[in-house]
């Protein structure tokens, strides 16, 4: 972990462009931490296909809503292209 920045220097700006997919609970404390960063996702993540912040869940939401998470991700993984 130490070697990290080191080790990825040259990705150091890199802008990951694949088909991307984020899901958060609305009272996780790391969607409140990093409310900014996920609010520039459309800027910083220019493949990001779907976002979904899920009210009234933490920060384990596939455990919270595990049928409501698999039908987001299947639905995101069923609309990517082949």
């Amino acid at each position: 972990m130490d070697r990290d920045w080191s080790d990825l220097a040259e990705l150091d700006g890199a802008v990951p462009t694949q088909p991307s997919f984020f899901a958060g609970g609305s009272l996780d404390a790391s969607t409140t931490w990093l409310s900014e960063a996920i609010e520039a996702y459309p800027k910083t993540l220019p493949g990001l296909v779907s976002s979904h912040l899920l009210d009234g869940c933490g920060h384990w939401i596939q455990q919270e809503r595990p049928d409501e998470v698999n039908a987001l991700l299947t639905g995101w993984l069923d609309a990517l292209p082949t």
